[in-house]
Protein backbone atom coordinates (compact mmCIF):
# COMPACT_ATOMS: atom_id res chain seq x y z
CA UNK A 1 0.00 0.00 0.00
CA UNK A 2 2.70 2.19 0.87
CA UNK A 3 4.38 1.74 -2.59
CA UNK A 4 0.91 2.66 -4.49
CA UNK A 5 0.75 5.48 -2.70
CA UNK A 6 3.96 6.48 -3.81
CA UNK A 7 4.12 6.00 -7.12
CA UNK A 8 0.69 7.32 -7.39
CA UNK A 9 2.26 10.62 -5.80
CA UNK A 10 5.12 10.73 -8.31
CA UNK A 11 3.58 9.98 -11.07
CA UNK A 12 0.93 13.16 -10.62
CA UNK A 13 3.53 15.08 -9.63
CA UNK A 14 5.24 14.34 -12.81
CA UNK A 15 2.32 15.04 -15.00
CA UNK A 16 1.17 18.32 -13.37
CA UNK A 17 4.86 19.93 -13.58
CA UNK A 18 4.98 18.71 -17.12
CA UNK A 19 1.69 20.13 -17.95
CA UNK A 20 2.38 23.58 -16.35
CA UNK A 21 5.77 23.89 -16.74
CA UNK A 22 5.66 22.82 -21.18
CA UNK A 23 2.25 23.67 -21.77
CA UNK A 24 1.70 27.43 -20.36
CA UNK A 25 3.40 28.44 -23.76
CA UNK A 26 3.40 25.60 -26.08
CA UNK A 27 5.23 26.93 -28.77
CA UNK A 28 7.99 28.47 -27.03
CA UNK A 29 8.85 25.53 -24.50
CA UNK A 30 8.49 23.16 -27.58
CA UNK A 31 11.06 25.33 -29.66
CA UNK A 32 13.31 25.64 -26.40
CA UNK A 33 13.51 21.54 -25.31
CA UNK A 34 13.00 20.31 -28.69
CA UNK A 35 10.22 18.71 -27.51
CA UNK A 36 6.94 17.23 -29.08
CA UNK A 37 3.62 17.37 -27.81
CA UNK A 38 0.54 15.53 -29.01
CA UNK A 39 -3.33 16.22 -28.45
CA UNK A 40 -6.66 13.86 -29.80
CA UNK A 41 -10.29 13.87 -28.92
CA UNK A 42 -12.46 11.58 -30.14
CA UNK A 43 -16.37 12.01 -29.61
CA UNK A 44 -19.34 10.12 -31.12
CA UNK A 45 -22.64 9.85 -30.06
CA UNK A 46 -25.62 8.22 -31.90
CA UNK A 47 -29.32 7.48 -30.97
CA UNK A 48 -32.94 5.96 -32.50
CA UNK A 49 -36.05 5.87 -31.21
CA UNK A 50 -39.21 4.18 -31.96
CA UNK A 51 -39.22 0.58 -33.02
CA UNK A 52 -35.38 0.71 -31.50
CA UNK A 53 -34.21 2.73 -28.41
CA UNK A 54 -30.56 2.87 -28.62
CA UNK A 55 -28.47 5.70 -27.35
CA UNK A 56 -24.70 5.26 -27.86
CA UNK A 57 -22.00 7.71 -26.26
CA UNK A 58 -18.20 7.30 -26.69
CA UNK A 59 -15.71 9.75 -25.91
CA UNK A 60 -11.63 9.37 -25.45
CA UNK A 61 -9.22 11.84 -25.02
CA UNK A 62 -5.28 11.20 -24.68
CA UNK A 63 -1.78 13.52 -24.61
CA UNK A 64 1.62 12.90 -25.04
CA UNK A 65 4.41 15.19 -24.20
CA UNK A 66 7.89 14.46 -25.19
CA UNK A 67 11.12 16.19 -23.90
CA UNK A 68 13.34 17.08 -20.66
CA UNK A 69 11.64 16.72 -17.03
CA UNK A 70 13.76 19.41 -15.71
CA UNK A 71 16.98 17.32 -14.46
CA UNK A 72 15.44 14.22 -16.53
CA UNK A 73 16.00 13.79 -20.20
CA UNK A 74 14.50 12.21 -22.78
CA UNK A 75 11.34 11.66 -21.13
CA UNK A 76 7.44 11.19 -22.70
CA UNK A 77 4.61 11.55 -20.60
CA UNK A 78 1.81 9.71 -21.72
CA UNK A 79 -2.03 10.72 -20.72
CA UNK A 80 -5.50 9.02 -21.84
CA UNK A 81 -9.17 9.08 -20.57
CA UNK A 82 -12.06 6.83 -22.61
CA UNK A 83 -15.92 6.19 -21.91
CA UNK A 84 -18.28 4.21 -23.64
CA UNK A 85 -21.69 4.29 -22.22
CA UNK A 86 -24.26 2.56 -25.03
CA UNK A 87 -27.98 1.47 -23.75
CA UNK A 88 -30.46 -0.67 -25.64
CA UNK A 89 -34.60 0.12 -24.15
CA UNK A 90 -32.71 1.61 -20.76
CA UNK A 91 -30.89 -0.96 -20.21
CA UNK A 92 -26.73 -0.91 -20.06
CA UNK A 93 -24.92 -2.33 -23.64
CA UNK A 94 -21.84 -1.30 -23.10
CA UNK A 95 -20.64 0.98 -19.60
CA UNK A 96 -16.78 0.87 -19.65
CA UNK A 97 -13.95 3.22 -18.52
CA UNK A 98 -9.93 3.55 -18.44
CA UNK A 99 -8.07 6.06 -16.86
CA UNK A 100 -4.06 5.56 -17.81
CA UNK A 101 -1.10 7.60 -17.24
CA UNK A 102 2.69 6.04 -17.95
CA UNK A 103 6.27 8.36 -17.68
CA UNK A 104 9.06 7.14 -19.58
CA UNK A 105 12.32 7.78 -18.74
CA UNK A 106 14.86 7.43 -21.55
CA UNK A 107 11.97 6.49 -24.12
CA UNK A 108 13.93 6.82 -27.42
CA UNK A 109 17.01 4.91 -26.02
CA UNK A 110 16.90 1.48 -26.49
CA UNK A 111 16.17 0.46 -22.46
CA UNK A 112 13.27 2.61 -20.95
CA UNK A 113 12.39 2.53 -17.82
CA UNK A 114 8.80 3.60 -17.06
CA UNK A 115 6.50 4.04 -14.49
CA UNK A 116 2.57 3.24 -14.96
CA UNK A 117 -1.05 4.06 -13.58
CA UNK A 118 -4.11 2.70 -14.98
CA UNK A 119 -8.12 2.36 -13.29
CA UNK A 120 -10.53 0.76 -15.11
CA UNK A 121 -14.31 -0.84 -15.24
CA UNK A 122 -16.32 -2.81 -17.19
CA UNK A 123 -19.57 -3.25 -15.85
CA UNK A 124 -20.71 -4.85 -18.90
CA UNK A 125 -18.71 -8.28 -17.85
CA UNK A 126 -19.06 -7.60 -14.41
CA UNK A 127 -15.81 -5.64 -13.82
CA UNK A 128 -16.62 -2.94 -11.24
CA UNK A 129 -12.74 -2.08 -10.72
CA UNK A 130 -9.30 -2.70 -11.47
CA UNK A 131 -6.59 -0.94 -10.62
CA UNK A 132 -2.88 -1.69 -11.47
CA UNK A 133 0.08 0.41 -10.82
CA UNK A 134 3.81 -0.61 -11.04
CA UNK A 135 6.75 0.17 -13.06
CA UNK A 136 8.83 -1.72 -15.19
CA UNK A 137 11.03 -1.32 -18.70
CA UNK A 138 11.36 -1.37 -22.66
CA UNK A 139 13.50 -2.73 -24.57
CA UNK A 140 14.52 -2.17 -28.21
CA UNK A 141 14.96 -5.39 -29.50
CA UNK A 142 15.07 -3.77 -33.46
CA UNK A 143 13.53 -1.32 -35.81
CA UNK A 144 9.70 -1.69 -34.92
CA UNK A 145 10.09 -4.40 -32.45
CA UNK A 146 10.45 -4.17 -28.77
CA UNK A 147 9.71 -6.03 -25.78
CA UNK A 148 8.22 -4.38 -22.41
CA UNK A 149 7.78 -5.74 -18.61
CA UNK A 150 5.92 -4.26 -15.97
CA UNK A 151 5.64 -5.49 -12.13
CA UNK A 152 2.26 -4.27 -11.34
CA UNK A 153 0.09 -4.06 -7.74
CA UNK A 154 -3.30 -4.74 -8.48
CA UNK A 155 -6.60 -4.27 -7.11
CA UNK A 156 -9.88 -6.05 -8.66
CA UNK A 157 -13.28 -6.23 -8.18
CA UNK A 158 -15.74 -8.39 -9.74
CA UNK A 159 -19.44 -8.57 -8.89
CA UNK A 160 -19.92 -11.29 -6.47
CA UNK A 161 -21.77 -14.55 -7.37
CA UNK A 162 -23.17 -17.41 -6.06
CA UNK A 163 -24.49 -20.43 -8.01
CA UNK A 164 -25.72 -23.59 -7.58
CA UNK A 165 -24.41 -26.34 -9.42
CA UNK A 166 -27.60 -29.01 -10.81
CA UNK A 167 -26.07 -32.47 -11.49
CA UNK A 168 -29.73 -34.07 -12.90
CA UNK A 169 -30.21 -32.96 -16.13
CA UNK A 170 -33.62 -35.16 -17.21
CA UNK A 171 -35.33 -32.37 -15.14
CA UNK A 172 -34.20 -29.19 -17.46
CA UNK A 173 -37.70 -28.54 -20.06
CA UNK A 174 -36.51 -25.01 -21.02
CA UNK A 175 -35.17 -25.51 -24.77
CA UNK A 176 -32.67 -22.42 -23.62
CA UNK A 177 -30.89 -23.97 -20.59
CA UNK A 178 -30.81 -27.91 -22.42
CA UNK A 179 -28.19 -26.33 -24.42
CA UNK A 180 -25.47 -26.96 -21.02
CA UNK A 181 -26.50 -30.41 -20.42
CA UNK A 182 -25.25 -32.04 -17.17
CA UNK A 183 -24.08 -28.71 -15.63
CA UNK A 184 -25.77 -25.82 -15.72
CA UNK A 185 -25.53 -22.46 -12.48
CA UNK A 186 -27.81 -20.16 -11.70
CA UNK A 187 -27.76 -16.84 -9.25
CA UNK A 188 -29.45 -17.31 -6.33
CA UNK A 189 -30.47 -19.80 -3.76
CA UNK A 190 -33.24 -22.44 -5.17
CA UNK A 191 -34.07 -23.18 -8.14
CA UNK A 192 -37.04 -21.93 -10.22
CA UNK A 193 -39.12 -25.13 -10.06
CA UNK A 194 -40.66 -23.95 -13.53
CA UNK A 195 -37.54 -25.21 -14.94
CA UNK A 196 -35.79 -27.32 -12.53
CA UNK A 197 -36.00 -30.20 -10.03
CA UNK A 198 -32.26 -30.98 -8.54
CA UNK A 199 -31.38 -34.26 -6.87
CA UNK A 200 -27.87 -33.06 -5.55
CA UNK A 201 -26.17 -29.27 -6.26
CA UNK A 202 -22.89 -27.57 -4.73
CA UNK A 203 -23.17 -23.81 -4.07
CA UNK A 204 -19.80 -22.11 -5.86
CA UNK A 205 -19.11 -18.64 -5.34
CA UNK A 206 -16.89 -15.85 -6.43
CA UNK A 207 -15.99 -12.48 -7.27
CA UNK A 208 -15.84 -9.98 -4.71
CA UNK A 209 -12.23 -7.62 -4.20
CA UNK A 210 -8.68 -9.30 -4.87
CA UNK A 211 -5.69 -7.53 -4.51
CA UNK A 212 -2.15 -9.27 -5.49
CA UNK A 213 0.57 -8.90 -7.92
CA UNK A 214 0.44 -9.05 -11.72
CA UNK A 215 3.40 -9.76 -14.61
CA UNK A 216 3.14 -7.97 -17.93
CA UNK A 217 4.68 -8.64 -20.54
CA UNK A 218 4.16 -7.05 -23.79
CA UNK A 219 5.76 -7.53 -27.46
CA UNK A 220 4.74 -4.48 -29.87
CA UNK A 221 5.22 -4.02 -33.18
CA UNK A 222 5.23 -0.67 -34.96
CA UNK A 223 5.90 0.44 -38.22
CA UNK A 224 5.46 3.64 -40.27
CA UNK A 225 5.15 3.77 -44.34
CA UNK A 226 4.58 6.25 -47.39
CA UNK A 227 6.08 8.73 -45.03
CA UNK A 228 4.50 8.15 -41.91
CA UNK A 229 1.10 8.49 -43.43
CA UNK A 230 0.32 5.04 -42.75
CA UNK A 231 0.84 3.67 -38.78
CA UNK A 232 0.95 -0.58 -38.31
CA UNK A 233 0.79 -0.87 -34.45
CA UNK A 234 0.26 -4.38 -32.92
CA UNK A 235 0.47 -5.30 -28.88
CA UNK A 236 -0.04 -8.44 -27.47
CA UNK A 237 -0.30 -8.47 -23.10
CA UNK A 238 0.45 -11.64 -21.42
CA UNK A 239 -0.69 -10.86 -17.89
CA UNK A 240 -0.21 -13.88 -15.28
CA UNK A 241 -0.82 -13.63 -11.38
CA UNK A 242 2.75 -13.34 -9.56
CA UNK A 243 1.14 -16.50 -7.46
CA UNK A 244 -0.80 -18.46 -10.07
CA UNK A 245 0.13 -18.40 -13.80
CA UNK A 246 -2.86 -20.23 -14.42
CA UNK A 247 -4.95 -16.78 -13.84
CA UNK A 248 -4.18 -14.61 -16.43
CA UNK A 249 -5.42 -11.70 -18.92
CA UNK A 250 -4.29 -11.88 -22.68
CA UNK A 251 -4.95 -9.20 -25.12
CA UNK A 252 -4.48 -7.97 -28.52
CA UNK A 253 -4.70 -4.63 -30.19
CA UNK A 254 -4.13 -3.87 -33.36
CA UNK A 255 -4.68 -0.22 -34.59
CA UNK A 256 -4.40 1.04 -38.23
CA UNK A 257 -4.02 5.17 -38.71
CA UNK A 258 -4.04 6.43 -42.03
CA UNK A 259 -3.45 10.86 -42.50
CA UNK A 260 -6.15 12.16 -44.68
CA UNK A 261 -5.51 14.89 -47.32
CA UNK A 262 -6.01 17.46 -44.27
CA UNK A 263 -2.81 16.25 -41.88
CA UNK A 264 -4.21 16.76 -38.72
CA UNK A 265 -7.68 14.29 -39.47
CA UNK A 266 -6.76 10.75 -39.76
CA UNK A 267 -9.12 7.19 -40.24
CA UNK A 268 -8.01 5.11 -37.62
CA UNK A 269 -8.81 1.29 -37.73
CA UNK A 270 -9.06 -0.57 -34.61
CA UNK A 271 -9.27 -3.94 -33.74
CA UNK A 272 -9.03 -5.65 -29.87
CA UNK A 273 -9.42 -9.13 -28.50
CA UNK A 274 -9.27 -9.87 -25.16
CA UNK A 275 -9.80 -13.16 -22.95
CA UNK A 276 -10.46 -13.28 -18.98
CA UNK A 277 -9.20 -16.68 -17.21
CA UNK A 278 -11.61 -15.47 -14.80
CA UNK A 279 -14.93 -16.48 -16.84
CA UNK A 280 -13.16 -20.06 -18.39
CA UNK A 281 -14.69 -22.30 -15.83
CA UNK A 282 -16.49 -25.49 -16.53
CA UNK A 283 -18.81 -24.04 -14.54
CA UNK A 284 -20.10 -21.10 -16.19
CA UNK A 285 -21.03 -17.52 -14.55
CA UNK A 286 -24.07 -16.00 -15.43
CA UNK A 287 -24.81 -12.23 -15.83
CA UNK A 288 -27.66 -11.37 -13.72
CA UNK A 289 -28.94 -9.08 -16.17
CA UNK A 290 -29.25 -11.13 -19.22
CA UNK A 291 -29.02 -14.81 -17.31
CA UNK A 292 -26.57 -15.66 -19.63
CA UNK A 293 -23.18 -16.88 -18.81
CA UNK A 294 -20.26 -14.12 -19.23
CA UNK A 295 -17.85 -14.94 -22.33
CA UNK A 296 -14.35 -15.33 -21.37
CA UNK A 297 -13.27 -13.49 -25.04
CA UNK A 298 -14.58 -10.08 -25.53
CA UNK A 299 -13.84 -8.80 -29.98
CA UNK A 300 -14.33 -5.09 -30.86
CA UNK A 301 -13.36 -4.13 -34.31
CA UNK A 302 -14.05 0.36 -34.83
CA UNK A 303 -13.44 2.52 -37.62
CA UNK A 304 -13.80 6.34 -37.19
CA UNK A 305 -11.99 9.31 -37.00
CA UNK A 306 -9.63 11.51 -35.23
CA UNK A 307 -8.62 15.03 -35.07
CA UNK A 308 -4.73 16.09 -33.89
CA UNK A 309 -3.75 19.80 -32.34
Amino acid sequence: MFLKRILITLLSVLFVNNLFSQVADTTEAIDEDNGEMYTNIEISFSEDQGNTNFRSLYYGFDYTLIGDAGPIKDTELFFAFNRSDDKIDNDPFSDDQTLTLKFDILANQRISPFLFFQKTFDKTIGLQNRQDIGFGAKVGVFKGFSLSYAFLAEDEEYTSYSTKLYTDSSVVTDPYYEDYDVVYPTIGSDTDSTYFSYIDSTEIQGGGKNSFMRHSLRPKIKYKFLDGNVIFDYRFYYKPKVDDFEDYLLEHELKISMVTFYEALSVNLNYTNKYNKFYDLETPVINPDTGKPYADTDINVSIGFSFMF
